[in-house]
């Protein structure tokens, strides 16, 4: 193992800590940050010019944070594995926020919750890998964030998004036929 490597795991506790700090001390996006700091640093070895490594990692790492944080920035992120809607948020998508309304002229508020529902249990139905792939997209997120967010390839994420997109409209109205535009 060369020298550069050695030095990388000397350092590791302390941009650990860093990377702690950054990310308020979660610790699963500590280790993310952290091991893309390092997969960096090892990649760009070449351009280290000596001195203070842990200094020029921890730059490779705030960087990194930066980046991350400038394509999330204003972006809600919503986990909706196993969670069930609160009343405010069935009352929410039943009478909108005033500038759209959900509901059709005929529909009432009983319905409108009913639809919310079943559409919940067929995400709960149709599994984790097409439940965030879907979520995602309803975020708004780019097919290349969805795909750097999974590690998997673009062209996975849009194959599986289309079949995702097939399954949940199996569970809604129960029907094979899909039409895709």
């Amino acid at each position: 193992m060369s020298i550069f490597n050695n030095n990388l795991k000397t350092i590791y506790p302390d941009i650990m800590r860093v990377a702690l700090k950054l990310s308020r001390y979660d610790r699963e996006n500590a280790e993310d940050l952290v091991q893309k700091a390092l997969l960096k640093a090892l990649e760009k070895q070449n351009l280290f010019k000596g001195g203070n490594l842990a200094g020029w990692v921890v730059t490779i790492m705030k960087n990194i944070f930066l980046d991350e944080y400038r394509k999330t920035k204003g972006k809600e992120f919503v986990d909706i594995s196993g969670e069930k809607l609160s009343h405010r948020d069935i009352e929410y998508l039943v009478k909108g926020d005033g500038e759209f309304r959900e509901l059709g002229d005929n529909e009432s508020a009983i319905d409108a919750k009913k639809r919310v529902e079943g559409v919940m249990e067929a995400l709960n139905k149709i599994g984790s890998k097409c439940k965030t792939i879907l979520s995602l997209i309803g975020q708004e997120y780019k097919y290349k964030e969805i795909s750097e967010r999974m590690d998997v390839p673009m062209g996975t994420v849009m194959n599986s998004l289309l079949r995702c997109r097939k399954k949940l409209h199996q569970e809604l109205y129960g029907s094979s036929q899909y039409n895709e535009i």
